[in-house]
């Protein structure tokens, strides 16, 4: 509040400086222009000190236009009236009775100007039938008073008119960046969450088949033993690096740029051997042509084909046989996770199975996710292959 009282203190006296200048400068021509329209007009009296007084009264009070509208208004007319009814000429002395009115107009209600006006009219138009003037040429001198005035107020209903609009545009489309940006960060949030449940998911369930592994063997196979701890290392170690990359994105600490490159199809063969060598029994088939994937698809059937041998690892029992399938069709890439294992009673539900849907709806596609009438569960996806 101090910091912007200043503020307003300044534009306030800017405001003044202003008027005041207005005021000036409106006085000095009224004061020129009345003399000079005494010398042109015939039978006129000459402007006398108190002529010239009430010309210049009617120019400066309207320094206070702002502060004071109908006041200086009152003013303005009252100066003129006196001038009139002295015996001189109409003319340049209604410009300051005029400018008073407009300034009324805009910085008060209708019901406080059109009155007014209408007053001013009349009694403007009285005195200028009393200085010699006809009832017609008063009649219609009062008409163009309240026509002008009328102008004005609309012209300056509808700049307010548009000025709202412009505001209220500017506003939506300021709320409307605010929208996309909160909606953007809950999308980049969403997407951070798959991949955290993704690697997360991924990572246990392989660590969970070497430490098997390794537990069996512990007696009989040292060698395979520590293949299975390294396996399990490595594993936690690339685990925990984009764990440690998501997070940091997630708490706004980082760009999406500091991601890792995401993983395309030529990364399938190695998921296909790390699950392998962790005792897993999986076969990939895989199209020729697969480099003509774009980065965001191959991304997602990579996801989905991971997804899908971590859902086998939990769910599908030990020895079940696994077979991953990439191929095109037309202008479609077809993924399809196949087991032999146990099945899922029901409707498969859980967060790895709506994470690969969403996935492949996002990108516009087909996906579904069921148990096999002759045993095993299936997962198939078909994704749009847009021309790179």
């Amino acid at each position: 509040m101090e910091a912007e009282r200043p503020h307003a203190t300044g534009r306030h006296v800017r405001q003044l400086l202003v008027d005041s200048g207005v005021a000036l400068v409106v006085t000095a021509a009224l004061v020129l222009a009345s003399q000079q329209e005494v010398r042109h007009w015939p039978g006129a009296l000459p402007l006398d000190l108190t002529a010239i007084g009430l010309v210049a009264g009617s120019g400066l009070v309207l320094v206070a236009r702002r502060q004071a509208a109908l006041l200086v208004y009152a003013f303005t007319l009252a100066f003129t009236w006196l001038y009139l009814l002295s015996g001189h000429p109409p003319g340049p002395i209604y410009l300051a009775p005029f400018i008073a009115l407009l300034t009324l107009v805009s910085t008060t209600r209708p019901a406080v100007w059109a009155p007014a006006a209408t007053l001013g009219a009349l009694l403007l138009a009285f005195a200028h039938a009393g200085t010699g003037g006809t009832p017609v040429t008063a009649g219609i001198w009062a008409a163009v008073w309240l026509l002008l005035t009328g102008i004005f107020a609309v012209w300056l209903l509808v700049r307010r008119r548009f000025a709202m609009d412009a505001r209220a545009r500017a506003e939506l489309a300021k709320r409307s960046q605010e929208e996309e940006a909160r909606r953007r960060t809950a999308e980049e949030r969403l997407s951070i969450a798959r991949e955290m449940h993704d690697v997360v998911g991924h990572s246990l369930a392989v660590i969970s088949l070497q430490a098997g592994v390794a537990e069996r063997l512990l007696e009989s196979r040292p060698d395979e033993v520590r293949k299975s701890v390294a396996a399990i290392r490595k594993v936690s170690r690339e685990a925990l690096t984009e764990l440690r990359t998501e997070l940091a994105l997630l708490r706004g600490e980082g760009l999406p740029a500091e991601r890792a490159p995401a993983p395309d199809l030529n990364a399938l063969p190695s998921l296909i051997e790390s699950m392998r060598e962790a005792g897993l029994q999986v076969e990939l088939e895989i199209a020729s042509d697969h480099e003509t994937v774009p980065e965001i698809v191959a991304s997602a059937v990579y996801r989905i084909a991971q997804e899908s041998l971590t859902n086998v690892v939990r769910h599908a029992g030990a020895g079940t046989h696994t077979t991953v399938r990439v191929g095109f069709d037309d202008d479609q890439v077809l993924v399809e996770v196949v087991d032999d294992g146990r099945g899922a009673p029901g409707a498969p539900t859980g967060s790895g199975i709506a994470g690969m849907r969403e996935r492949v709806d996002v990108l516009g596609g087909k996906f579904e996710a069921a148990s096999r009438l002759e045993g095993g569960f299936r997962v198939w996806a078909s994704i749009p292959n847009p021309p790179r």
